[in-house]
């Protein structure tokens, strides 16, 4: 099983769907980031993504996960191109992107489940 305990968490190594499942099970507010390392767009996206959250949206869990190391999790979340975005909140997908996103609608995409759910 994974510990996930941090409010950053950069996988490096293979996240099972079980665990993911765990992660959905107990978490309350969680974000994955899809990435691999070839990807400038998400080389540049991650930092703002990152200070976003840390100072927009402090409950969420934000977790990179290197799709070049998790294919099988990608393919079962219908991540099929990055960089991705997944929001789960109450164990329900809220929010999801491909590719480049303006920050102002991620933000705004992101406000008004987080406000519901931590306000």
């Amino acid at each position: 099983m994974v510990n996930i305990n941090e409010k950053i968490h950069h996988l490096n190594h293979k996240l099972s769907l079980p665990d993911f499942e765990d992660i959905l099970n107990s978490k309350p507010a969680f974000m994955l980031y899809f990435y691999n390392d070839i990807c400038g767009v998400c080389k540049t996206l991650l930092p703002r993504v990152k200070s976003l959250i840390e100072t927009e949206f402090p409950e969420i869990l934000l977790i990179h996960i290197n799709t070049d190391t998790n294919r099988e999790l990608a393919g079962q979340l219908r991540m099929l191109s990055v960089p991705g975005i997944i929001l789960f909140m109450d164990g329900k997908e809220i929010f999801r992107s491909n590719g480049m996103i303006s920050m102002d609608e991620f933000q705004s995409q992101i406000a008004r489940p987080y406000k519901i759910m931590f306000d």
